[in-house]
């Protein structure tokens, strides 16, 4: 899968909390997905800020309370204390599984020239190939906007061929036939838990105007890089509170039989391992 890819699935939500500043609104305004209120009981309900804090800040995502905000180069992520001032929380350079660093508070606190750096750095590394670029390298995710886009090859699209030779006209056109059928089949197969994030991704602006503050929790699938499902799934929150996780079949999405649902790690690869010793029997 390309790195484009990956840098837009966890950009799509993270983004949203872990990019600004932790002294700031939990979200701007305009931003499709809001945090529930702070109310006087959840703010009743905060331990007391530690002691010797070098700076003080809110708590990550949609957290109500203050802990001590994190320095530069101290781990990070969505279940984190927030970085300090002048700092963002973002995976390192060269991370291929950046929604788990985040997600598993393995990112890091770093300035914001860096972050620049980096989505920089990424942007010239998805950039489209070059005339002398062979097909079959061609990424197919050059749409920013649209995960299904991403997934299969625009309709009319046009391979960049050897200049036309009309004595290998038809072997040219039977190459090019082949290309494009294994690289449709490729995008497929990459993508069933790419076409549920999509899908999740447009529902959740919807049911936020729909519901308003009731809308608390939301699941978005955590992909792999070859777009399956991971077996740990766990619920979004946007109430400060963590969600339940549980356990799925990596190439459907479905439950295991069996396993739990918890707020905490369900610890899916012994109910993998217990399902896939019941088929071999």
């Amino acid at each position: 899968m390309s790195g484009s890819l990956l840098n837009y699935t966890w950009q799509a939500v993270v983004i949203y909390f872990l990019l600004a500043p932790s002294h700031g609104p939990c979200l701007l305004a305009a931003e499709p997905i809001r945090c529930s209120p702070c109310t006087a009981e959840k703010l009743l309900g905060c331990p007391a800020v530690p002691t010797g804090c070098v700076e003080v800040a809110r708590e990550r995502v949609c957290g109500c309370c203050t802990t001590c905000a994190l320095q530069k180069g101290d781990l990070c992520g969505l279940y984190t204390a927030g970085c300090g001032s002048n700092l963002r929380c973002y995976p390192r350079e060269g991370d291929s599984r950046p929604l788990h660093s985040l997600t598993r508070g393995q990112a890091i606190c770093m300035e914001p020239a860096e972050v620049a750096r980096i989505q920089d750095s990424q942007t010239l590394e998805n950039k489209g190939p070059t005339e002398n670029d062979n097909t079959e390298d061609t990424s197919v995710y050059r749409d920013p906007h649209s995960l299904h886009n991403r997934l299969m090859p625009p309709l009319g699209h046009v391979t960049r061929e050897k200049p036309f030779d009309p004595t290998n006209n038809v072997d040219a056109q039977e190459s090019t036939k082949a290309k494009n059928n294994a690289f449709r089949k490729k995008a497929v197969e990459q993508g069933p838990c790419h076409i549920e994030l999509s899908r999740e991704l447009d529902k959740i602006a919807k049911s936020q105007q729909k519901m308003g503050e009731k809308f608390n929790r939301f699941h978005l699938p955590n992909c792999d890089r070859h777009g399956f499902y991971r077996a740990k799934q766990c619920e979004a929150s946007l109430d400060g509170e963590r969600g339940k996780c549980w356990c799925v079949y990596p190439w459907n999405g479905k439950s295991i039989p069996g396993s739990p649902e918890v707020r905490g790690d369900p610890e899916c690869q012994q109910y993998l391992a217990l399902q896939e010793q019941d088929q071999t029997r």
